[in-house]
């Protein structure tokens, strides 16, 4: 069966997220709830996920410096 590499989900979690800044999981999930941020792809009671490309984005625009870059 062929699958397409558009159909793969890369979601990440409020841990990923935090992992992603180097930041408390607490951080993480006080930024997710900011105005602005990406809405989650899964929202279960207690769950949520992003697809990472809308994450990454939201960080090149809001948190410069985050992949290292100087």
């Amino acid at each position: 069966m062929f699958v397409s590499s558009e159909c793969v989900l890369d979601l990440i979690d409020v841990s990923d997220f935090a992992s992603m800044l180097g930041v408390s999981r607490s951080r993480a999930d006080m930024l997710t709830r900011y105005a602005g941020f990406p809405t989650p792809a899964v929202v279960k009671p207690r769950i949520r996920l992003w697809h990472r490309r809308d994450v990454e984005a939201w960080c090149d625009q809001h948190r410069a410096g985050w992949r290292g870059d100087s």
